[in-house]
C-alpha cells in the first residue's frame, strides 16, 4: 500500500476491489488527476470544452504539478464517491472512448491505494499472487508516460474498446509506462487460480 502524498506523475497505480477480488488500474498524472480505461461508461460524463491543446499539456515539473488547464466545469457533475476533488474534469472522456480522467478521490473510493512496480525479477513477477501487481518489464521516463496516457484520452477512440481478457485497464497502464502491449497480469492470475480448483 502506498500513502497519496507518495505517487508521482507517470506513476502507475492501482487499487483493489471488491474485497480484495479485482485490481483498477490508471496513469496518475499529478493534480490529483487519474487517468484510466473503463467500462463503466454510465459513471463517466462526456462534455466539451476542455484545454487539452499543446499550450494547456501537461508538463514535467520538479513539483507534483503537471500544468493541465481545463476551462469549462461539467454542468450538474456529481460523482459517487461523494467526495470529487474538483467539478472541471472527472469523469471527463471522448464519446465512445473509456479512456477516462478522474480525481484521484473518484478514483481511489475508498479502496486501498498501491504502487504497481516496474523491472522486477522474472521469479517475482511470475508469481501468481503477485501477478497484476508488478512486472519485468522496464518503464519509460514519467513524461513519456504521460503523454502517452494524454494521447490516448484525447483520441476518439481511446485505446479501443474495453475486454477484460485482452484490453482491461492493467493493459492501458502498461501500454502507458512501457509503449508496449503486455498481457494483463491480473488475467493470468484469475486463469492460474481456476486451473489449480
Amino acid at each position: 500500500m502506498v500513502h497519496r502524498d507518495e505517487i508521482k506523475p507517470g506513476d502507475h497505480i492501482f487499487v483493489w476491489r471488491a474485497r480484495f477480488t479485482y485490481t483498477h488500474h490508471g496513469i496518475y498524472v499529478g493534480e490529483n488527476k487519474v487517468i484510466h480505461l473503463t467500462s463503466d461508461q454510465a459513471k463517466a460524463t462526456s462534455f466539451f470544452g476542455l484545454n487539452l491543446s499543446s499550450s494547456g499539456s501537461f508538463s514535467s515539473s520538479s513539483s507534483n504539478s503537471t500544468g493541465c488547464e481545463f476551462s469549462k466545469p461539467i454542468s450538474g457533475h456529481s460523482c459517487g464517491s461523494g467526495s470529487c476533488l474538483c467539478t472541471y474534469y472527472c469523469g471527463y472522456h471522448q464519446p465512445g472512448s473509456g479512456v477516462t480522467i478522474s480525481c484521484l478521490n473518484c478514483f481511489i473510493e475508498d479502496c486501498p491505494l498501491s504502487l504497481y512496480l516496474y523491472g522486477e525479477s522474472e521469479a517475482m513477477a511470475s508469481l501468481v499472487f503477485l501477478r497484476g501487481t508488478c512486472t519485468s518489464a522496464p518503464s519509460d521516463p514519467p513524461q513519456d508516460v504521460i503523454n502517452r496516457a494524454i494521447c490516448l484520452l484525447k483520441q476518439s477512440n481511446g485505446s479501443g474498446n474495453y475486454n477484460l481478457l485482452r484490453n482491461n485497464c492493467e493493459n492501458f497502464a502498461l501500454y502507458c509506462k512501457t509503449g508496449r502491449m503486455i498481457p494483463s497480469g491480473q488475467v493470468s492470475q484469475k486463469a492460474s487460480l481456476c486451473i489449480v480448483v
